[in-house]
């Protein structure tokens, strides 16, 4: 497994790259301070993660994390920062980001959020959880009346199999990869669910069959 750690101060850079060498056995780790040094390493080398700060001197917030996610999207990133403004977790999960870890956390803390991102699910902290999915949500609610059975009449049984994976808070590159599926496939698979449901993002996919009692997908 190969890591990228990129951010502006150095001291940052090697803890961060100390920090994977513990969690993940065997793991390489190479550093770019921006995001072109980011991108002409990844061009040349294939890498697994890649952990990005938000904010990086000369560069538009967000821009170099949306840069990486839209030129490697089999490349799971993950983006730390000093904020913790609910608004920014939402627009780095809307880009493609796979988690967003605040440089306040512990290292017990990152450990554990770096193995859930890796594990195939979208990390958000658990102080605001009570605050994000309705950031992302909208309203945080979901139409009501919807029943198992009209989900089933309106989904097919591959898009039953992915809402059940986005109720269980999964990227899209990790549902990728439990249906052997593209990216790109799944990204069209989400919007056909969201359009046949009357959603308005993922999110809300979610919410509903966890309001459904489970994250498992009616029977076809």
């Amino acid at each position: 497994m190969q890591a990228l750690v990129v951010d502006d101060h150095a001291l940052i850079r090697s803890g961060l790259a100390r920090l994977l060498s513990e969690v993940f056995d065997g793991i390489s780790v190479i550093e770019a301070q921006n995001g072109d040094e980011a991108m002409d390493k990844l061009a040349s080398t294939t890498v697994d993660l890649a952990v990005v700060d938000l904010f990086i001197p000369g560069e538009a917030h967000f821009s170099c994390a949306r840069r990486l996610c839209d030129a490697f999207p089999r490349l799971t990133v993950v983006i730390i920062s000093a904020t913790e403004n609910p608004a920014y977790i939402r627009k780095c999960i809307d880009i493609g980001a796979s988690g967003f870890i605040p440089k306040s956390f512990s290292p017990e803390q990152m450990t554990a959020a770096l193995r859930d991102i890796m594990a195939g699910r979208v990390f958000i902290p658990q102080t605001l959880l009570g605050v994000v999915p309705a950031a992302i949500a909208g309203k945080g609610d979901v139409p009501p009346g919807l029943t198992r059975d009209q989900i089933t009449s309106l989904l097919t049984p591959r898009q039953l199999e992915i809402l059940a994976l986005l109720a269980e808070g999964r990227s899209n590159k990790a549902i990728a990869r439990a249906c052997e599926l593209s990216e790109n496939t799944i990204k069209v698979h989400v919007s056909a669910i969201l359009r046949a449901l009357g959603l308005g993002n993922r999110a809300q996919a979610g919410l509903l069959m966890q309001k459904l009692g489970t994250a498992e997908p009616p029977p076809p």
